[in-house]
């Protein structure tokens, strides 16, 4: 029997390290930003400007007309919505193929959203190759997917180790010292528990011969990214915002980064996007800051970094007119520029990093607004033309500052859905009371700027799986967080199309989804075919699921022919479920079979003897 060599691993279950005291407890404050960056930590500071944004050195002035406006910019905005005209709509959040969640169990849920592909084609593969080498048994479909139930039933309480969940005793206890409330002895080995946790392997792509700490997930995470585009569509609106994935020792965190802004500040930083309707995330990129090795080049990254990131983030859905909302990190006029060639509205906060964003006219703007009879609630526009693409800078005067957003479509005009507001401020010892709505950039900021934050206090609410996961390897870390991802994406799905949002009851809560969940995991119907499979032959004395050797191609005469141009070349599985794979049983070398389909293939072959 050959398998691939598993990598050298550090024990599954391990305590990590824990920074230094003086930058554990930084917080926002300039202080702390100042002293962790100087101990050499990377830090995210709400305060920095783009780089896009800042001026260099050798440019020229830029031309500003008497108003201060520059060149090509007039005040006003000119009534036309670019939006509607491209055909935008107001369309609800939907699936591709006509899925619906609706009569789906937890199980179906999880399953659709989680990228199954690269689960049986790489994580299962590759995972059950490490334990078979350690001398264990294949890891089959079903028992992976009862490890995961394992893992996730693990989070749903808190202050037990590994080993407390395999309580072979059972001596009762005094109350205040019972024993954890799950055994798991019935499902899975402890010892069966811990080789699968040492051995999850994310990628089957050979580690490239440069430099790049991130290889390990690549794979994983674009997995991810395409699983979502080919079965999610997002509502209108789309939102982009920052998550933060927990790690607390940089030394052992590819990417690692100080975000103080953030209720989680260490870790890994993603770029994250969500249905601005149902907060779904469909889209995420993680921020490699130095560790970005400059062999691997982006797509996109010519137009700059903001608009290369959007771009890639966003490419699902380029000319779909969606309307993105972003935050202040994004504002770059350039940025949204180019995801209007592209067929999406982008729409950014405008705030002063430093430096007013490049072409906008933030302090002509504020003294504009200053005028005299410039009332809070009033609106006003810039309008101006880049690369010829027309945008707009929008204005709102609120009682102690002036609200300002860039955007290259939607109406400034106020429509029945936005919001009313009252503000109540004191002028002079007088309180003033003035009452408006926000016309439509301002009310869709406010209504869907908290996509991506609803999303990530769902996943960090509850003690999370990233939490509760303790391992030093860091890319169980980024497995956990696309598991985490994906199981509120179920959840989300579950309480928007089938509880309205919210607004039909019975929806359960979150918790209670992962309970369920968890069980439908360590219960599902692939594990119950495969043990029945295993009490009707003795699979060991004749079929065996084993890997071909490095570059197989062909196995003829009673040996392999490794003539392959790939050292892990994958082949489809000859049942017909489609998979690719390296895998075969030892009843017939050579012909291709998947651990999914292996109980069948043992069943077949003994019904025909």
């Amino acid at each position: 029997m050959v398998v691939p060599t598993a990598p050298t691993l550090p024990p599954a279950e391990a305590t990590h390290n824990i920074i230094d005291d003086d930058v554990y407890f930084a917080q926002n404050r300039a202080e702390d930003i100042a002293r962790v960056r100087n101990e050499g930590f990377e830090v995210d500071d709400d305060n920095d400007p783009a780089p896009e944004n800042i001026p260099a050195p050798a440019e020229a002035p830029p031309v500003v007309n008497e108003g201060g406006l520059y060149e090509g910019q007039t005040w006003g905005w000119d009534g036309i919505d670019r939006r509607h005209i491209a055909g935008g709509r107001y369309d609800e959040p939907s699936f591709q193929q006509g899925w619906s969640p609706v009569g789906k169990t937890y199980l179906q849920l999880f399953l659709n959203f989680f990228p199954m592909a690269w689960f049986s084609e790489v994580l299962l593969p590759r995972t059950s190759a490490g334990v078979i080498n350690s001398g264990g048994a294949p890891v089959t479909y079903g028992k992976l997917l009862r490890y995961l139930g394992i893992r996730l039933l693990m989070a749903t309480c808190m202050g037990w180790n590994v080993d407390q969940f395999w309580n072979y005793d059972n001596i009762p206890r005094d109350q205040e010292e019972d024993p954890c409330p799950y055994n798991f002895k019935n499902y899975m080995a402890r010892k069966r528990f811990i080789a699968i946790s040492r051995y999850l392997d994310f990628t089957n792509v050979p580690q490239p011969a440069f430099v790049d700490k991130i290889w390990q997930v690549r794979q994983m995470i674009k997995a991810w990214n395409d699983h979502m585009a080919a079965i999610f569509l997002a509502g209108w609106v789309i939102c982009l915002d920052e998550s933060m994935s927990i790690w607390h020792n940089k030394w052992t965190c590819p990417g690692w980064i100080f975000c103080p802004r953030k209720p989680h500040l260490f870790g890994n930083e993603y770029h994250t996007a969500c249905c601005g309707l149902s907060n779904i995330m469909v889209s995420i990129e993680l921020v490699e800051g130095k560790d970005a090795p400059a062999q691997i080049q982006k797509q996109f990254e010519q137009y700059g970094k903001t608009a290369g990131l959007l771009l890639r983030m966003l490419q699902s859905y380029f000319h779909t007119a969606r309307y993105i909302v972003l935050n202040s990190g994004f504002c770059v006029l350039k940025a949204i520029i180019e995801l209007r060639k592209n067929g999406l509205f982008g729409c950014a906060l405008i705030k002063k990093r430093k430096y007013w964003p490049a072409k906008v006219p933030g302090d002509a703007m504020q003294r504009f607004f200053d005028e005299e009879g410039v009332n809070v609630g009033d609106n006003h526009a810039i309008l101006g033309t880049m690369d010829g693409v027309p945008y707009n800078l929008w204005g709102m005067k609120e009682p102690d500052y002036v609200m300002r957003m860039m955007a290259t479509g939607g109406p400034m005009s106020v429509i029945k859905t936005c919001k009313e507001t009252i503000h109540e401020w004191m002028d002079n010892g007088v309180e003033v009371v003035r009452r408006f709505k926000y016309a439509c950039p301002f009310d869709w900021h406010f209504r869907y700027r908290h996509a991506v934050d609803d999303h990530n206090n769902l996943r960090h609410g509850l003690p999370s799986i990233e939490d509760s996961w303790i391992t030093q390897r860091w890319e169980i870390r980024v497995f956990s967080f696309i598991l985490a991802i994906s199981e509120v994406n179920a959840f989300l799905a579950l309480r928007y199309f089938t509880f309205a949002n919210g607004s039909i009851p019975g929806c359960p809560s979150l918790l209670v989804f992962r309970r369920r969940l968890a069980w439908q995991l360590i219960r599902n119907s692939w594990i119950v075919a495969e043990e029945e499979a295993a009490r009707d032959v003795n699979i060991s004395s004749v079929h065996k699921l084993l890997t071909a050797p490095k570059k197989a191609k062909k196995y003829h005469n009673r040996r392999w022919y490794c003539t392959a141009a790939r050292d892990y070349q994958q082949y489809k599985c000859t049942h017909g479920c489609g998979r690719k794979i390296r895998t075969y049983c030892a009843c017939t070398p050579g012909k291709w079979v998947c651990y999914q389909c292996f109980p069948e293939h043992v069943a077949t072959m003994d019904s025909e003897d």
